[in-house]
C-alpha cells in the first residue's frame, strides 16, 4: 500500500493511526507520514525501507525511544514526537510540545556540518543590505474592525478565535528618496477599490522611479584625495575583503578587483 493511501486506511478503521517513516538523505529517520489522529485505541509506527527494483516495505517499529536514542544523552525511556522525533524525558512535557509542533508539517531536523565553517558558523555576509536604497516607497493602511458573525464557520485549526475583520478603507504611500529633486509628498487615498487604486499607484511609481534610474548621469572626477585613496586602497572597508590589483595587456588601466560589496569605481591612470 502506497503512503498517500494510508489517510483513506485510516478512515476505513476508526480505531487504528498510522505514523510512517524512512531513511534521511544524510542518514538518520525523517516523518514521512505523521497520522492527524491522537487518541485512537491502536497506534502503529511504521518504517518503510526500498528494496531492489524499487520495491517497498514497510517494518513495525517495536520501540521509537530505543530508535532515536542517540538524539538524547538520557539513559531511561523516552517519549517522542512523532512530528520532529525529538525524544522528552517525561510525557507531561510532550503533550505540550505536541499542540505547537502538530500545527507544522512533519520536520527533518538537521545540523550544521562543523567542517563548512561558512555554513555552520551564523554570520552577517550581505554587506550591500547595509547602504541606503536610492529610492523606496513607505505605505501605510486605514481599516475598519468589523464584527464577525459568531455562527459563521471558522477553521477549528486555527488556536485563536477571530472576533473582527478588518476591511481596508484608505491608504497613503511616500516615495522616499535621499535625493531632494525627487522626493514627493505623500498620495493618500480613501474610498471604494482601495486595493485596485493602491496597486495602480505603486506601479505608477515604479514606472516613474524607472525612468529616473534610466537617465544615465557623468560621474563626477575624482579629486586629488580621493584618486590617492582609491589607488592605495586594499581592503574592502565594508567587508574587510583582499583586493588585488589587475593591469590590462594595454597597461594603461587599473582596476580594483576583490570581494567588493557594491559596484567599485574604475578610473584611467
Amino acid at each position: 500500500m502506497p503512503v498517500k493511501d494510508i489517510p483513506k486506511f485510516e478512515k476505513q478503521n476508526p480505531s487504528l493511526s498510522i505514523n510512517v517513516l524512512c531513511s534521511g538523505d544524510e542518514g538518520g529517520f525523517v516523518p514521512l507520514y505523521v497520522s492527524k489522529e491522537r487518541d485512537r485505541l491502536h497506534h502503529v509506527n511504521l518504517f518503510l525501507l526500498e528494496g531492489p527494483d524499487d520495491t517497498l516495505q514497510y517494518v513495525w517499529i517495536k520501540n521509537m525511544s530505543r530508535l532515536v536514542a542517540g538524539r538524547t544523552n538520557h539513559q531511561h525511556h523516552t517519549f517522542v514526537c512523532n512530528h520532529c522525533l525529538h525524544p522528552f524525558r517525561n510525557k507531561d512535557t510532550l503533550d505540550r510540545h505536541v499542540p505547537n509542533c502538530q500545527r507544522h508539517l512533519a520536520q527533518d531536523v538537521k545540523y550544521p556540518d562543523p567542517k563548512k565553517p561558512k555554513e555552520s558558523v551564523l554570520e552577517f555576509r550581505k554587506y550591500a543590505a547595509r547602504f541606503r536604497l536610492p529610492f523606496y516607497l513607505v505605505c501605510d493602511f486605514e481599516s475598519f474592525l468589523t464584527p464577525i458573525d459568531p455562527n459563521e464557520d471558522v477553521d477549528a485549526i486555527k488556536a485563536t478565535n477571530l472576533i473582527d475583520e478588518h476591511n481596508v478603507c484608505g491608504f497613503a504611500c511616500h516615495r522616499v528618496s535621499e535625493y531632494a529633486q525627487y522626493q514627493t509628498d505623500p498620495f493618500v487615498y480613501s474610498g471604494p477599490g482601495v486595493m485596485d487604486n493602491l496597486y495602480e499607484h505603486v506601479m505608477h511609481e515604479s514606472e516613474t522611479t524607472s525612468d529616473i534610474l534610466a537617465d544615465d548621469q557623468d560621474i563626477h572626477p575624482l579629486t586629488d584625495t580621493q584618486q590617492t585613496d582609491y589607488d592605495g586602497t586594499t581592503t574592502c572597508r565594508e567587508c574587510g575583503g583582499t583586493l588585488r590589483n589587475q593591469t590590462t595587456k594595454s597597461d594603461t588601466t587599473t582596476t580594483l578587483q576583490g570581494n567588493f560589496c557594491f559596484p567599485p569605481v574604475i578610473t584611467a591612470t
